[in-house]
């Protein structure tokens, strides 16, 4: 592989940092992923925001969390654009604490107030139960953005890995069942087929990587159970004809991804199908590259990337 030095150490570094956890349970993978996402990332406070708020919202299942992340603001102020970002995690693990500098460098580089969606998890809570919460926050926001200074008519998604996949579907549930106007969907090596096989880049990149084929399949089965769940719709999206009418999307994937090929696929799909999209391929990338903000240059490109390609999208004029 054609890797600098310094990648081929991080890229060491992440292999060999990633803990075996075949023997461990979902409590003890969830705190060995939120330990290793800790240790990794910069501190909080080398990305200030304006403001940092937590609101409860009506859930299918009963009260969610939303983090909303603002913006500094020159000028005269008033309603903001909003991101509505969904965590990744593989459905099961993520959290608040482990997404909060990726959720203020995105509140900074897209000049949006980022609302992140503590949306239920699997096991405790499989398939549909992410989708659902997912949809109901967007319609939430969408009706009641003004509440916290938010702009109910310029809405995005954005989501990375598990999170790109509620992202996505969200966007289509939106069009198809109702709900906001939707700017755009930004979506992060988004993690978008659950088939067993899987596509090619599964088997290609399958470990050596930090993120395996083991630990994807072990996702999968924990968020779909229901083996015959995996042919519903909202499971198949690589396999959608009705993309058309959706907003414009960025879809970023990383070279050295097991599911970098679903990323590349649903780019190509929406391209296909008259979506306006944007495929931004990372050479050399593992997933989940941009936990390395402020640490590797393309880490950063890619924040940056999503923000401009934000403010863009949601016409946020002079900021």
């Amino acid at each position: 592989m054609p890797l600098d030095s310094q990648f081929g150490r991080w890229l060491q570094e992440a292999a060999d940092r990633a803990p075996d956890v075949s023997a461990m349970n979902v409590a003890q993978r969830r705190a060995a992923a939120d330990q290793a996402n800790l240790k990794i990332q910069r501190p909080p406070l080398a990305y200030p925001v304006a403001e940092i708020r937590d609101i409860s919202i009506p859930g299918p299942a009963g009260p969610m969390t939303l983090r909303l992340y603002y913006p500094f603001v020159h000028g005269s102020g008033g309603p903001r654009p909003v991101t509505v970002f969904f965590h990744g995690g593989g459905f099961v693990t993520g959290s608040l604490a482990t997404y909060d500098v990726i959720c203020r460098a995105l509140c900074r580089a897209s000049k949006t107030i980022v609302a992140f969606v503590e949306y239920r998890l699997a096991p405790e809570h499989p398939f549909p139960a992410a989708p659902d919460d997912a949809l109901a926050a967007v319609r939430h926001i969408g009706q009641h953005a003004a509440d916290f200074g938010g702009d109910g008519e310029r809405l995005a998604l954005a989501g990375d890995s598990a999170g790109g996949l509620l992202a996505a579907l969200t966007a289509l549930r939106v069009r198809d069942e109702g709900g906001p106007a939707l700017c755009g969907q930004c979506l992060l090596y988004p993690m978008l087929d659950v088939q067993r096989e899987g596509t090619d880049s599964l088997t290609r990149h399958a470990s050596g990587y930090g993120f395996t084929r083991e630990a994807r399949d072990w996702y999968v089965q924990q968020y779909l159970p229901d083996e015959a769940a995996r042919a519903h719709p909202f499971n198949t999206l690589l396999e959608r004809q009705d993309l058309a009418g959706l907003p414009p999307a960025l879809v970023m994937t990383a070279e050295f991804d097991p599911v970098c090929d679903e990323g590349v696929r649903y780019a190509a799909l929406l391209a296909g199908q008259g979506v306006l999209t944007r495929h931004s391929h990372y050479y050399g990338m593992i997933h989940a590259f941009i936990r390395r903000l402020g640490q590797h240059a393309q880490a950063d490109q890619a924040i940056d990337e999503c923000g401009t390609w934000l403010r863009r999208v949601l016409v946020s004029p002079s900021n």
